[in-house]
């Protein structure tokens, strides 16, 4: 079958599950190719602004009439927005069978868009899957919607597919919701992959084909294990573990052999020279794991990599082999520096002085740290536990500080809490933007409240950086400049990013330049 998978431009890192649906179809002996909603830029919005209606607010959930002004025309005589134009005439020329958007929420309002434009042009099963469907089931009841995908796709899918094929009945696929002739199909799950090792390598050339400018970035993106068994509340993990309680192992880990050849195999096609391990948390291994894995890497990769850790995974010896076979830097999950906040809303389970100790121990062997928080918790004193976070950060002094906004996503425990403290009304007026650094979704006690909690998000950063603005930072934050101070914000975070932690190589600040302040647009565009 002709299968095209689509998703929405990212900055800067691969979608690994695009990239392994496409192995496995692939080996079936299906045709496979991917494509991206391309992210507008600022400017073309701001022009389009008093003829559109905002992306974010979805037409396609209430069945209005399209009013963009762009590019190509559709069967019907309306017009294909721009952004969609190059999934349009990919559709057009691929003709595929069946379309599987990867879909995490907040982008899932031009997803819903994108779909019934091909689906008023076009003949295709859709499927959609991810974070987005897999939390919020409903969405299968949506106009144009054929499947949702609920969980790990790595065998249903090519199932989904494989009946497809043969004229066989589809609609009883596990781990797939499906609309079926007027009638909606909800199926369990199947059991998690149980080994990650019969998996095949990613097909990183389909991403790369959709968007050359992943190719030539140096720095790529690898797994090497899937889950985790924590329980923080604004994390989907811990309802996805639920979900698939009795259903297979949730840590499950790839052998560091076949990480290995991974990598070796990415490094003989494509520019590499930064390696970043995406897995939840890249500390918490089996016993030997991190010694075997750093003496193979340290052998026969040598380049510069980073990873995720959790304070209290942190064990000495593991960052020692660590960082002697090439560890620079870590993402590490503080969240909160009020630890009565931390524990009794994000559940978080570790006290501060287990995150300071990790930091000596990272400090002690030279390993950078980033430092990973959340702003605008539901609690009656949002910004002096906001500032809270900021004083344990002083204390860290990472190498960059990271500051988000809490976002209730939908499956998550803190999103119940949230409700249930009236700091938030989920209904289906509600939208989820794409970024978490932009504005809270929550209800604070005043509109003031609020903008000096988004203030004070967008400045943490830099307060750490610059310990003297400490002082001053509530006045600052009492100001009505947000939108300056978010400028800051994005203008600090590439700072971080290409000066700090991971510098263009000097060969080739020529080619990257020019993605990364494409990047810092798009970023810029999404919030």
């Amino acid at each position: 079958m002709k299968v095209l998978l689509v998703c929405k431009e990212m900055i800067a890192y691969e979608r690994t599950a695009i990239m392994l649906l496409s192995s496995n179809l692939k080996k079936e002996g299906h045709q496979v190719k991917a494509a991206m909603i391309k992210n507008p830029s600022a400017a073309k919005k701001s022009k389009q602004s008093h003829k559109t209606k905002s992306l974010l607010h979805s037409d396609a959930y209430e069945g209005k009439p399209f009013t963009f002004t762009d590019s190509a025309q559709n069967n019907n005589n309306s017009v294909v927005p721009e952004i969609y134009d190059n999934v349009y005439k990919i559709v057009k020329d691929f003709r595929p069978e069946l379309i599987g958007y990867s879909v995490m929420t907040g982008e899932h309002y031009e997803v819903l868009k994108l779909n019934k434009i091909l689906k008023n042009n076009f003949d295709f099963i859709s499927v959609m899957g991810g974070p987005h469907p897999t939390f919020n089931k409903q969405v299968i009841e949506e106009d144009g919607i054929d499947a949702i995908c609920t969980g790990e796709g790595d065998n249903s899918f090519p199932e989904f597919i494989r009946k497809i094929e043969k004229g066989e009945d589809y609609s009883s696929t596990k781990t797939f919701h499906v609309k079926h002739k007027g009638k909606i199909y909800r199926n369990p799950l199947g059991n998690l992959v149980s080994d990650l090792n019969e998996l095949p390598f990613p097909d990183r050339q389909i991403l790369y084909d959709a968007d050359p400018n992943l190719a030539a970035v140096g720095t790529k993106s690898f797994v090497s294990a899937r889950g985790c068994p924590y329980k923080c509340s604004y994390c989907f993990n811990k309802q996805y573990n639920d979900n698939y309680k009795g259903l297979g192992q949730i840590l499950r880990v790839r052998s560091p052999e076949l990480v290995i050849k991974e990598i070796e195999d990415v490094r003989a096609r494509y520019p590499l020279d930064t390696v970043t391990f995406t897995d939840d948390i890249f500390t918490l291994r089996p016993p030997g794991w991190i010694k075997e894995f750093s003496k193979l890497y340290k052998k026969r990769i040598g380049l510069p990599f980073n990873c995720s850790a959790r304070a209290s995974s942190v064990k000495e010896q593991d960052i020692k082999d660590l960082k002697k076979a090439g560890l620079t830097h870590v993402w590490m999950g503080v969240e909160c520096g009020d630890e009565k906040a931390a524990n009794k809303i994000f559940l978080r389970g570790t006290g501060n002085d287990t995150i300071l100790k990790a930091t000596q121990c990272f400090n002690k062997y030279g390993v950078k740290i980033i430092s990973l928080n959340i702003m605008g918790l539901p609690v009656d004193n949002a910004f002096e536990v906001d500032l809270r976070t900021i004083d344990l950060n002083l204390k860290i002094k990472p190498t960059m500080a990271s500051f988000g906004l809490l976002y209730p996503f939908p499956g998550t425990a803190v999103a119940k809490m949230a409700i249930a403290s009236g700091h938030f009304v989920e209904d289906k007026n509600t939208v989820y933007l794409e970024s978490n650094k932009h504005s809270s979704m929550l209800t604070f006690k005043s509109k003031k409240e609020k903008m000096m909690v988004e203030n004070l998000q967008k400045l943490a950063g830099i307060v750490v950086d610059f310990p003297f603005l400490r002082f001053i930072v509530p006045f600052l934050c009492s100001l009505p400049f947000t939108r300056f101070y978010h400028f800051l914000f994005y203008l600090h975070l590439g700072y971080c990013h290409k000066i700090r932690l991971s510098p263009i190589k000097f060969r080739n600040i020529i080619k990257e330049f020019p993605i990364f302040f494409g990047y810092f647009k798009t970023l810029i565009s999404k919030t």
